[in-house]
């Protein structure tokens, strides 16, 4: 028997790694900064639901279309896993963005990275 890892949108096992995210947060439970595929650093203020003690979420898509997001938080000692509605938000927001998107893309690029930026932008 084989273990994947299936859309949580769709269910199809088919996904890709696209990139990572991790979260750098102050003590007030807000964002700081973002720093996708330990590279590219992003400011941003949002409310984040965990003072972390470490967190990385990776940024999946299937070969349907769809992104979505599996998340690890610390916080007080303990890991939580895909509880973060930041991150839904975000998987969210892609989805909105790419769904007439016409050719399907499993990689990531800049065009990728400045709608992640956009989505952290926003109010």
């Amino acid at each position: 028997m084989n273990d994947y890892l299936h859309c949580s949108v769709c269910d199809f096992d088919y996904t890709h790694i696209i990139g990572t995210i991790q979260v750098k947060d102050n003590d007030n439970y807000q964002t700081t900064e973002f720093i996708v595929n330990h590279e590219y650093r992003i400011s941003a203020e949002k409310k984040y639901n965990f003072r972390s003690q470490g967190n990385i979420h990776i940024l999946l898509r299937c070969e349907e279309g769809h992104f979505f997001i599996k998340s690890f938080d610390g916080h007080k000692g303990n890991v939580h896993i895909d509880e973060n509605p930041l991150m839904d938000e975000l998987a969210y927001y892609l989805n909105k963005v790419y769904k007439k998107q016409k050719e399907l893309t499993l990689y990531f690029d800049f065009e990728l990275l400045g709608n992640i930026e956009k989505f952290l932008k926003q109010n």
